[in-house]
This record gives C-alpha cells, sequence and structure tokens, in this order.
C-alpha cells in the first residue's frame, strides 16, 4: 500500500500484511514526523483482515499463511480489530458519545453575595487567588467589603436613628399638644371668648411635628441601611442632614413670628430681643447635630471608610 508522511508529504510504499487493523506507528526519514499509517479499507473478501498469529490463544502458523478466523479458539479476527479500535477512541468522544446527564431533582448551588465575599477573602489570605509559580509581592492594602461596620460608622448611623426616634416622639407631643389646643379653642367658643384662630394653631402646633414626623420617618430607614454599608445611602444621609437644618431654622422662624403675635402693643423692645435671642439658641442646639452629620461626610475621616461599602 502506499504511504504519505503528512509533514513534508514524503511518499513510501508498505506491505499490507504489516499493516494491522489499529494502524501501524511510523517515524518519516526525512523531517522525522510521527505519524500512524491507517491500513486499507476493508474490500472483498480476499482483503478481510488475516493475522498468522492469534492475540488471544496465541496460536502461529510459523508460516506465510495467515489465517481470518482462528483455527484453534474459533477468534475472528476482523471482529477482534474492529473492537480494538473501539476501545482505542479517545476518552474525550466517549464521553461526548455517553453524555453525564444531571438529575432533575438535584438542586444548584447557588453563594450568596456574603458567603462570595468570604470566600475571596479566604482565596486572597491563604494565597489561593494567584497562579502557581507567583511570587507574592509587597503591594498595598486595598480596603474589601466587610460585613463588620467600622466605629464611626456605627456611631453615625446608630446617631441617626436614635435622633429620628426622638423627633418621632417630638412628634407626637406636638400633635398631643395641637389636639388640647382645639379642644381650648372650642371652650372658648362655647364661653363667648375671643379663640386662637385655625391658621395660628395650625402653624403654631401642627405645622413643624408634622414635617419632622415625616422626616424622622425617613432618617430613621436611612441610617439603618448606612448600618448596613449600603454606598447609595451615603448621599440621601448627607441631604437629609442638610434639610434638617433647614426644618429648624423653618420651625424657628415660624416660632419667632407667632411669639411677636402674641405680644401686646406696649411690649417692650427687650421682650422682643429676649425672644429673638431664645429661639437663635434653640435653633443652634437643634442645628449642631445635623452639622456634624453633615461635616463628617465630607471629612478625610469618612473617606477612610467609604470604601467598605458597597
Amino acid at each position: 500500500m502506499k504511504i504519505e508522511c503528512p509533514g513534508c508529504h514524503l511518499v513510501g510504499n508498505i506491505d499490507d500484511s504489516r499493516v494491522p487493523a489499529t494502524g501501524l506507528a511510523m517515524i518519516c526519514p526525512k523531517c522525522q514526523k510521527h505519524f500512524t499509517a491507517e491500513p486499507p479499507a476493508n474490500g472483498p473478501e480476499e482483503q478481510r483482515a488475516m493475522l498468522d498469529t492469534c492475540p488471544v490463544c496465541q496460536y502461529a502458523t510459523f508460516t506465510e499463511e495467515k489465517f481470518a478466523v482462528c483455527p484453534k479458539c474459533g477468534l475472528d479476527v476482523a471482529e477482534h480489530q474492529k473492537k480494538q479500535l473501539e476501545y482505542r477512541k479517545p476518552s474525550a468522544e466517549r464521553q461526548k458519545s455517553q453524555p453525564v446527564r444531571r438529575h432533575q431533582d438535584e438542586p444548584v448551588v447557588r453563594m450568596t453575595e456574603e458567603q462570595r465575599h468570604r470566600d475571596e477573602d479566604a482565596r486572597r489570605r491563604f494565597g489561593l487567588d494567584r497562579p502557581p509559580g507567583t511570587v507574592e509581592k509587597d503591594e498595598p492594602h486595598v480596603a474589601r467589603p466587610s460585613m463588620d461596620a467600622p466605629l464611626p460608622v456605627m456611631l453615625v448611623g446608630w446617631g441617626t436613628v436614635v435622633v429620628s426616634l426622638l423627633l418621632l416622639v417630638y412628634s407626637g407631643a406636638g400633635f398631643i399638644e395641637y389636639s388640647d389646643k382645639v379642644k381650648e379653642a372650642a371652650a372658648a367658643v362655647a364661653a363667648n371668648e375671643v379663640p386662637q384662630s385655625p391658621t395660628v394653631l395650625f402653624f403654631g402646633y401642627l405645622f413643624a411635628p408634622s414635617l419632622f414626623a415625616v422626616y424622622a420617618a425617613a432618617m430613621a430607614l436611612i441610617g439603618a441601611q448606612f448600618l448596613r454599608m449600603k454606598k447609595q445611602f451615603v448621599r440621601p444621609l448627607g441631604i437629609g442632614a442638610w434639610i434638617g437644618v433647614l426644618l429648624v431654622v423653618i420651625m424657628k422662624l415660624t416660632d419667632i413670628l407667632l411669639s411677636f403675635g402674641r405680644a401686646s402693643s406696649s411690649a417692650s423692645f427687650s421682650y422682643y430681643a429676649m425672644a429673638i435671642v431664645g429661639d437663635l439658641m434653640m435653633a443652634a442646639l437643634w442645628i449642631a447635630p445635623f452639622l456634624v452629620l453633615a461635616e463628617y461626610l465630607k471629612s478625610p475621616l469618612f473617606e477612610k471608610v467609604e470604601d467598605l461599602f458597597v
């Protein structure tokens, strides 16, 4: 039969009887390439696979005579060589012919976000995130998201929640006071006295508590999410601090105007001065926590822990 090197295409001839059904390993004398000479395709009956030695019972003719069926054990040479070819198939091809199927009821295990972070930290700590043979280098420490909030974040978050709860208590007290003033106005009408107008009652006793109730509920939710290290709630917390300053200014301006309205026509200058100074001092006390919060979120102290937010 004719053979050809797949590398340099050198052509030669070889006896068909020397090539078994499984192929004959050869080396090209010109380019030294290793290749396998495949046997000729099965043709007529006289070209059937034949051997002079049985691979099972080791029967041999010891001559040039060959047999297609072993006269001792009855082995069919063609069938035997076909089985050998099937056995020598690459393992990937055998696996492809018989794919492994996942059971329909087998659950798919998925990692949570917390488990993924812990797995990454463990791999980095034990050096499993680097390819084998990589030399470890001194690199600057990069903060990673952590499930445990630092102390400054804890103080700011819990402080926001506590102040919000105090504002809700203040709002509840304001609602109760407004209800009492409404009852007093109704009693004054019944006694033929001049009651306070509904506008004065609303702005004097209900306006500020209503605003602070809504504001406190929103800030309590934002503070709780800030404690969970949620990055999208950092900016709303800073905006909420400035909104708190604005609400305090509005509340105290309303108190000053109402105190002027309650003053008699003969009130002295010292009365107005004392009212203004007292309300300004109270406004400063109310505003202080909100200003501290707003300044902290813009300070370098917060920048050190900002990278921990996710």
